[in-house]
């Protein structure tokens, strides 16, 4: 973290705190507060709401779990919370190594879902869903908390089955070979257990979006890490010129815009099926000038999460959130080696 001298900042965010209530200064409405997790001792993890400018931190919960393979979920009225440990919430490079390598989750590593009370603090471990793999979970609009889950298909079902999936358009259609057949189900968590609310087919392609429920999944950093993004042509010839010079051998893709309000980079999208996925490899585009983010270490190889509010700008590797940057123009404001589930505070 680069708001203060590194070691003093992390002193500060270590110091003892209860839950619910604020490490210094009272956290400001600030459109940078953040959402993270910050391992604070060996198999502890705390939820944080933090304000990287003044480094006020308000701690949500704390949780007997590594951060490893963290996420999280808030119920749209801000009053209940979820985080979840899960082994498959790791950053895996497009191709190659990663810059920022993980280590694999040990045996002891165990999956575990946790219900915050966020007025305080208090922290529900929960059983997992009965059937299927947990995927994704959030909380609904009447605050209820839903799991969506994926299941393979037994074998003598494989055979008989037809996947449907959502093309581009959004338009239902079949599937052929080739692609794994699963069932996906939606569950609700009520009365100390999970009730079966929907099943359908789905596939590995697909996954839990075969689900109507998971439209009302609200917000998640699951969601907010995920590395898609709505590409735009760059049609200016001294640009692509100047980005020709940066065009790695790998992995496939190709030069693209990001843009979000004021906010434009271009970015080495790679493809994945009818969607582009954001690497690493960025530059911002200012008035026809390709110019490098500072101090900024992501290759090429590496799949992010790009998110912008107002003039500020976060990057973070996708789906794990890990090693966030945080930008103001050409200035980083702050960045960690150390949060998980970095995403902007829900508004």
């Amino acid at each position: 973290m680069k708001t203060l001298p590194f070691s003093l900042l992390t002193a500060f965010l270590l110091m003892p705190v209860l839950p619910g209530h604020a490490a210094g200064p009272a956290l400001p409405s600030a459109e940078t507060t953040l959402s993270l997790l910050e391992p604070v001792e060996a198999g502890a993890c705390e939820w944080r709401k933090f304000e990287p400018i003044s480094a006020a931190s308000q701690v949500l919960a704390r949780l007997p779990a590594g951060c490893q393979g963290g996420s999280t979920a808030l119920s749209q009225d801000g009053k209940r919370g979820a985080v979840r440990f899960w082994r498959g919430a790791v950053s895996m490079p497009v191709v190659g190594k990663p810059t920022f390598p993980e280590p694999f989750p040990s045996q002891a590593f165990r999956d575990r879902l946790f219900l915050v009370d966020l007025a305080t603090g208090t922290a529900e471990e929960l059983p997992l869903p009965p059937a299927g793999e947990l995927i994704e979970y959030g909380f609904d609009a009447k605050g209820r908390l839903l799991g969506l889950s994926l299941q393979g298909l037994p074998t003598e079902e494989v055979s008989n089955s037809r996947v449907v999936e959502l093309d581009g358009a959004g338009k239902a259609r079949g599937v052929g070979g080739g692609k794994k057949p699963l069932r996906a189900l939606a569950f609700l968590f009520q009365e100390g257990k999970w009730t079966q609310l929907e099943m359908k087919a789905s596939s590995e392609i697909l996954g839990t979006a075969a689900l109507e429920h998971r439209k009302e999944l609200g917000e998640r950093s699951i969601r907010a890490l995920d590395p898609r993004f709505e590409p735009r042509d760059i049609e200016d010839d001294a640009v692509l010129d100047q980005l020709y010079e940066l065009s790695p051998e790998q992995p496939e893709g190709q030069w693209v815009e990001f843009k979000s309000g004021s906010h434009s980079l271009a970015v080495w999208g790679t493809p994945f099926g009818n969607d582009m996925l954001a690497t690493g490899l960025v530059r911002r585009l200012e008035r026809g000038k390709v110019v490098a983010l500072p101090s900024y270490a992501y290759q090429a190889n590496d799949m992010m999460s790009l998110r912008a509010r107002g003039p500020y700008l976060l990057i973070s590797l996708s789906d794990s959130g890990g090693h966030p940057r945080m930008y103001r123009g050409n200035k980083r404001v702050w960045s960690s080696e150390t949060a998980r589930a970095v995403t902007f505070w829900p508004k």
